[in-house]
């Protein structure tokens, strides 16, 4: 948050990633909990935010064909973006308003809760603690993902651990589901 701005997108990582003006805006605003004034320390949440146009920044979804056999709710969609959230507020005398208050926000097209909140969990401390170049690292790890493919339990690390995760197919029965969700993540022992 910046005084004399007001909210303020300072950093778009990687930064060859195009978002039209107003969605940089939305983002801008929905990055900050509707009241922050009681929320001190960390909060997480996550919205969902209409594309300014299909394809927009080089981001269509190629992978289409990867989600064949997966229940509805959990195909990508192109014309919006999932934001996951997390907001940190701690007194800070050194700061004019005396508030340290700032959003990681990770965006991605598949609509998977739970895994990408777990995801912005782990990077936004890191980025609050070493900045910038813990998001290249991280960004290095998941750029060396496979496209999340139906049935397939996936091994994807990210910061010297592995995370386990499998799309379910919506032929599986709700009781198997559950424990294979994409958003139920394991780490490595």
């Amino acid at each position: 948050f910046d005084l004399e701005l007001g909210q303020v997108l300072e950093t778009i990582y990687p930064s060859s990633y195009q978002l039209s003006d107003s969605e940089k805006s939305n983002i801008c605003y929905l990055a900050f909990p509707d009241s922050n004034s009681g929320c001190m320390g960390d909060t997480q949440y996550h919205i969902k935010l209409r594309c300014s146009g299909p394809g927009n920044g080089g981001t269509s979804l190629q992978h289409s064909r990867d989600h064949i056999g997966a229940p509805l709710v959990l195909t990508p969609d192109d014309s919006h973006y999932y934001g996951f959230v997390y907001f940190r507020q701690v007194k800070d005398t050194d700061i004019k308003r005396g508030y340290f208050q700032k959003s990681v926000v990770l965006l991605t097209r598949l609509p998977y809760i739970t895994f990408f909140t777990f995801l912005v969990e782990k990077l936004a401390p890191d980025y609050f603690r070493n900045g910038i170049p813990s998001l290249e690292a991280a960004c290095h790890n998941i750029n060396k993902w496979p496209p999340p493919r139906s049935g397939q339990l996936l091994q994807l690390p990210l910061m010297g651990q592995l995370i386990y995760v499998r799309i379910p197919l919506k032929t599986d029965k709700p009781e198997t589901a559950n424990i294979n969700m994409p958003d139920t993540v394991g780490k490595s022992p």
